[in-house]
């Protein structure tokens, strides 16, 4: 069987929900050879110690946090995990078996089950962000020309091939992580909250020609800690973080690649201006029903200061997102 460390990213602050994690990786019927604390700077680590878990402060940000060289990780794989998820005694054993089965160079957990969401959440999700759910019988989530996703509403099997991934919790072959150049993605930090995050990694993998696959009975839980993502619902600005690492996503991931075809950069203009204008529509309503045009007011300059964020020597001076010869 192939080796794995684990890897977590974490403020420190996730307090039972973390010792909860911690206590379950220590009860894995394969143990890791290592499990490394990634903790931002400047903040202490816990005072408990549950296992073998070493601390390593590196720079605070949830993409800095995660896209890291690893040198200190010599296995064969790694499980990346937040720090508000709980195993069961064998789901590391379960993806390492899933990861060599299938061949994959990685394994996902799948962590937010949104085939099981309400009707009024699925509604939603279409209504807000075109997010759809799909009926295949290969694929769990794809990313579409426009930005958005679709989800299998109906797994009927423990596996299958996917386009993207949620974050807490993958393991990864650590020899296609280092062949990704991930640290190309660290702008999204440069946000007050990197919204997308999971989206442009997991979908960089698969627009790279590596293989991606989802587990559906891994018995990995998310807790929902929101350490990292609790100031971003509070902030009365988070409809212009939304609008503006959406249009930056949208452009970096389906739009300005290598080798696109006039025809292909054609198409994903024309369902992302669909998108733009269903979206500007929704946020008019809302706005009106509110009597409240704030958000509004955010979305428009988020997507104006998108357009212009892309077109910086920042951006533009970055590797393309496709980096296969």
């Amino acid at each position: 069987m192939l080796t794995y460390s684990i890897a977590i990213r974490t403020l420190g602050t996730g307090g039972e929900k973390y010792h909860k994690e911690l206590v379950s990786i220590s009860k894995q019927t394969v143990q890791p050879q290592k499990v490394l604390v990634y903790i931002a700077d400047g903040y202490a680590r816990p005072e408990f110690t549950v296992g073998k878990e070493e601390y390593i402060w590196v720079k605070k940000g949830m993409v800095s946090q995660r896209i890291l060289p690893y040198d200190e990780i010599t296995s064969d794989c790694i499980l990346m995990l937040d720090d508000d998820v709980f195993l069961s005694p064998n789901s590391a054993e379960k993806m390492l078996n899933a990861i060599e089965q299938y061949n994959a160079d990685c394994v996902g957990a799948d962590s937010f089950r949104n085939h099981e969401m309400s009707l009024k959440s699925k509604l939603s999700a279409i209504i807000s962000n075109l997010v759809f759910p799909n009926y295949s019988k290969t694929w769990a989530f794809k990313i579409h020309c426009n930005g958005s996703l679709s989800y299998n509403n109906n797994p009927n099997k423990t596996f299958y091939w996917s386009q993207c991934c949620s974050g807490p919790a993958s393991l990864w072959r650590k020899s296609t992580y280092k062949k990704l150049h991930l640290e190309d993605e660290l702008w999204l930090d440069k946000l007050s909250f990197p919204y997308g995050e999971d989206y442009l990694t997991f979908y960089k993998l698969y627009k790279n020609g590596f293989k991606l696959g989802i587990l559906y009975d891994s018995g990995i839980e998310h807790l929902d800690g929101g350490t990292a993502s609790i100031a971003y619902r509070k902030n009365p600005q988070r409809m212009y973080i939304r609008s503006f690492s959406s249009f930056a996503l949208w452009w970096r991931m389906c739009y300005n690649l290598k080798d696109a075809s006039v025809f292909e950069k054609t198409r994903t203009i024309l369902n992302f201006t669909f998108k733009a204008i269903w979206q500007l529509f929704i946020m008019i309503c809302v706005s009106f029903i509110q009597k409240d045009s704030k958000m509004l007011l955010w979305h428009i300059k988020g997507m104006r200061d998108g357009w212009k964020f892309v077109h910086t020597y920042e951006f533009t001076s970055l590797r393309n997102y496709i980096i296969k010869k």
